[in-house]
């Protein structure tokens, strides 16, 4: 009988102790959810002003700053970039022609990084990296030239990280990217959230969980936005992944039923990424932190699908309009959040 009780009695506390458990697992992953359901503030409106500018723009691929001056690269034309003076954007001059000469392009990546004699990126085709050195007189030359020695081929989404690595889109279907050291040893780092959207039997991980990257001015850290889920990460240069913030569930879709909440490229600064999104065929304009938190996000009233920033300015093209270059001034956001 006192055997039979004692087993009665150890029988309640082990209950007592697996519901505690079970609180203390659902406390904390309540949490984790709480904190996975963070959203923007109230959306406000934003209104452009208009430049007007010589007819040389032709459907351009990206825009970014370099030694003072907004540069569009336009990947169509034969001479790629034109450079124009900031924060007027008088035009200066273009450069940089198509080809395989000594400061010739192929088709490059999107990823401009400005350098202190003007800027670097990477040419997909070779798998090299280029540094350009320009400014605005019209000097424009291609000192650098690195060539990578990876196997993989056509490396997308290539990030400039701390201490001279790369970062790219890994063709491992077991890990989302590649880290590319000095020493030219690869190491393929994170697991793909492969439970939050559905795929096709033939599916692969990388197209269905298609992102877009950029890394911040000093590189000690990069930001991963999903096309098809209002997904945020944030790593650090080692590939440590440091926060990750779902704003909201998104259609568990496949193929061609996906919605694409992130599709055109965004731009930084030391503070903040921006990055477009469409919401009823209208642009919104996004900012976060580099800690991955939503900061605002801003009804912008003209169709643009191209974005810089310098000095709390956006400038922005829409391709629609060749002959205007807009800005949005972004001084209130910046003053909001810092006070």
């Amino acid at each position: 009988m006192d055997e039979i009780d004692l087993h009665v009695d150890m029988g309640k506390f082990y209950a007592v102790i697996s519901c505690i458990l079970s609180s203390l697992l659902l406390f904390n992953g309540c949490n984790a959810r709480e904190e996975g359901k963070l959203q923007f503030p109230a959306l406000s409106e934003l209104t452009a002003d208009s430049l007007i500018v010589p007819p040389v723009l032709l459907s351009v691929t990206r825009l970014f700053i370099a030694k003072d001056m907004l540069v569009t690269y336009e990947q169509k034309k034969d001479t790629m970039f034109s450079f124009w003076s900031l924060p007027k954007c008088n035009y200066l001059f273009s450069a940089g022609c198509r080809g395989e000469g000594p400061d010739e392009f192929l088709m490059l990546d999107r990823t401009f990084i400005a350098t202190s004699n003007g800027f670097k990126t990477f040419e997909i085709a070779s798998n090299r990296v280029k540094e350009i050195t320009v400014d605005s007189t019209g000097y424009f030359k291609v000192d650098v030239i690195k060539q990578l020695e990876v196997d993989q081929r056509g490396l997308n989404r290539f990030l400039f990280l701390l201490n001279n690595t790369y970062c790219f889109v890994s063709d491992n279907e077991d890990f989302e990217y590649g880290l590319f050291d000095q020493s030219g040893n690869i190491q393929h780092f994170s697991d793909y959230p492969i439970d939050l959207l559905q795929k096709n039997k033939d599916e692969i991980n990388r197209f269905v969980y298609n992102k877009l990257t950029i890394a911040n001015p000093v590189g000690d850290r990069f930001a991963a936005f999903y096309a098809y889920a209002k997904l945020c990460r944030i790593y650090n240069n080692n590939g440590k992944l440091l926060n990750e913030t779902l704003l909201e569930s998104s259609p568990n879709s496949v193929s061609e039923n996906r919605y694409a909440f992130y599709q055109y490229y965004p731009c930084m600064d030391a503070d903040y990424i921006y990055i477009l999104t469409t919401e009823n065929k209208r642009k919104i304009l996004e900012v976060w932190n580099w800690d991955g938190v939503p900061i605002a996000h801003y009804l912008l009233d003209k169709d643009i699908v191209n974005i810089t920033v310098s000095s709390n300015k956006i400038y922005a093209v829409d391709n629609k309009n060749e002959r205007v270059i807009y800005t949005y001034s972004l001084a209130d956001i910046i003053n909001k959040d810092k006070s």
